[in-house]
């Protein structure tokens, strides 16, 4: 089986660590990227050390839960370099201002998954990349093909040299 592409591989890489996110409003994943190297990731999530909304429930303001950071905003924090260039891989649609976040940090590239109404202010995240000269682009895979992404992945983990080599598909 062939390898997945570069924005294949880092996309899957953000839906899984989405899955750490801690509230259930909207499980999302921030990867930043640099030099085809992870140089930042994070999750949804609350403040280190307090509690989370899957523990204790939602702190909404204004129909926004203000319990948890964003997953940008933890993936810049977790940076170990500077952003200069980088690709941030969001899995859904950022915010205005994680855009903005993003932005000053030098991000040059957002890709991003899924569809997310941010409210207020979604229509200037298209003008903010614009602006800076920062291409946003959504990754779109049908359900069929983002399936396929991970069969792929799957497929060569099967294969030799793989963790689940000689384990048939239905076993995963």
């Amino acid at each position: 089986m062939d390898r997945p592409n570069w924005d294949e591989f880092f996309i899957a890489i953000a839906i899984i660590y989405s899955s750490r996110g801690t509230c259930d409003r909207l499980r999302i994943a921030c990867i930043l990227v640099k030099n085809k190297r992870i140089v930042g990731a994070g999750y949804n999530g609350s403040i280190a050390g307090l509690e989370t909304c899957d523990e204790v429930g939602h702190l909404m303001v204004d129909d926004h839960c203000i319990r948890t950071l964003h997953s940008e905003q933890n993936a810049i924090a977790n940076a170990i370099t500077d952003l200069e260039g980088a690709t941030a891989y969001i899995v859904n649609t950022p915010c205005p201002i994680c855009v903005k976040e993003l932005l000053q940090h030098g991000i040059s590239r957002i890709v991003y998954v899924g569809t997310y109404d941010n409210g207020k202010g979604a229509d200037s995240i298209k003008e903010f990349c614009r602006n800076k000269n920062v291409s946003l682009e959504q990754f779109t895979p049908s359900p069929k093909e983002a399936s396929l992404i991970f069969k792929k992945i799957f497929g060569r983990l099967r294969g030799p040299g793989g963790v689940f080599r000689g384990i048939d598909a239905e076993t995963l």
